[in-house]
Formats: C-alpha cells, structure tokens, sequence
C-alpha cells in the first residue's frame, strides 16, 4: 500500500510536501480493510533530512554540509557540550567518511580507534547505518537517541544521498534553522503553517516558496545548493496487529523518475 502511493505520487507530481496522500497515510483508518486485526502505515521523506554522507564530499558540498551539521549540533535541541565537542563530532565524522589516514584538528584516524579496547579500525567510507554513528568519536547514545528532554539526532539525519540537498517541503524546524543561521524560530514556525496550508499547495513546487510568505525578510535566503522539493528516499514503517501478535516491517525506498521505487532494505521485528 505504502509503495503504491509513492509511485502514484511520483508519477503525478514532481515534487513533495507534507500535504501528499503518502504524508497523511498514518492518520487513515485502514481497520475496514480486515475483519479482524488493525494495520498501520508510515511513511516518512528521509530526503527532508541531513546527508551525513554529504559531510565527506569535496568542495562547496562538503563545506556546507559541514557548517548545517555544526549548527544543528548546537542548536541547544541536542546533548552536546559546548562548540569544542561539536567540533570534535564532525572533525571525527568527516575522517571516519573520507578515503585517507590524515587526521582533522579535532578528529580521528585509525590511531584513535585501535588504541580502544576493544579496538577497531576507522571506516574510511560512507556511513550505511545511522547507528554506525556511534563508533564514531564523540558520539554518544544520548546525542543519537536523545536523552532528558534533548532530542534524538537520528530524526534529523539520513545515511541516503550525498549530494548534500534538503527538501524545504519536509524538513524538520531545526533543520530549516541549521540550513541558514538567519532563520529564527518565529520564521522556521511560519514556514511551517505556510507549507501545511493546502491552499499554497502548488508554490511548494519552487524551492523559493518561503518569499511568499507575508513580511518574510527579503534578505533571508536558502542556498539553492543545499535546497530542493523533490524527494528521492523514504522509509516506510508497517504494523500489523492480530490478538496478541504483532509485527512490523521497516523498509527503505528509493523513488525514481516516474514513481519507479526500490526497495533498498528491510527489517521485521
């Protein structure tokens, strides 16, 4: 069902937004649909996310992603101390992406890795699993999963993509607020109710849509390198309840030109 709509989407329209049928699945009654048991679906845009990958890329890619990255950490939304930690973090993330031995300023290298017991070598390429983070130096459970009222920073990270863009459609406030320091909470909050009203549905086409909000400030810009509509990966999260049986499957998509969408992978619990 889940995939169904992504590819009806994908094929009607060439952009995304909260306001897709495949946005909404999660609050249908789908009980009709069986005479006994309940199912429940999710789908969620993981290209309105951070590419942590994105971090290792040369150039402007990299550079910017590295500044978002540094900003979300210290948002103050995370369990992070401090700019010297936050440094740290991503100094850390970029060596454990890149391909060589050479060691950030406050990064690490196989050096920091085999001297830990028990030891282990620095991966040297793309993070495939969100949870992979937590071999990296500095990386804490409590900063991934969030701990005491901080948030879990894996809601606002995806291991898919590199290319560094983020739908402005989906993405959470904080993000918004990372992608430009100029963007308060005041304005992020009004992006939020313009791009939740269905009645500027088809402006959320143009990664330029926030200038039609009233009193936006005209200097206040998104980098078009970092800024798109379209979204390319989602993760798809089906419950299934019948008496005292339960089961979920969480897959990972991907969604090409005209709704083709692949599975990338799979987990049953």
């Amino acid at each position: 069902l889940a995939v169904t709509l992504l590819e009806k989407d994908g094929k009607e329209t060439t952009f995304d937004s909260l306001l897709e049928d495949w946005a909404t699945v999660d609050r249908g009654d789908l009980s009709g649909l069986f005479s006994q048991g309940n199912l429940s679906l999710k789908i969620t845009d993981l290209s309105g996310r951070l590419q942590v990958n994105s971090l290792g890329e040369s150039g402007e890619v990299g550079t910017g992603a590295r500044e978002i990255f540094t900003r979300l950490l210290l948002s103050g939304e995370f369990a992070v101390e401090g700019e010297t930690v936050a440094k740290g973090i991503v100094d850390s993330l970029v060596d454990w992406l890149d391909a060589d031995d050479r060691e950030s300023d406050a990064g690490a290298e196989n050096s920091y890795y085999q001297s830990l017991s028990p030891g282990y070598s620095c991966k040297n390429g793309p993070v495939q699993f969100v949870e992979e983070l937590l071999l990296v130096k500095g990386v804490t459970p409590a900063l991934l999963f969030g701990f005491e009222g901080k948030k879990a920073l894996s809601q606002f990270i995806t291991v898919y993509g590199h290319d560094g863009k983020v739908n402005l459609n989906t993405a959470d406030k904080e993000l918004l607020q990372a992608i430009n320091p100029l963007v308060t909470k005041d304005l992020a909050s009004g992006m939020d109710e313009f791009r939740r009203d269905k009645a500027n549905k088809d402006l959320l086409a143009n990664a330029t849509w926030y200038l039609n909000i009233p009193s936006w400030p005209g200097d206040v810009v998104f980098d078009q390198r970092f800024a798109t509509t379209a979204s390319t990966y989602f993760s798809l999260e089906a419950t299934g309840v019948l008496d005292t049986l339960k089961r979920k499957i969480v897959t990972v998509v991907r969604r090409a030109q005209q709704g083709k969408v692949t599975e990338l992978i799979r987990k049953v619990e």
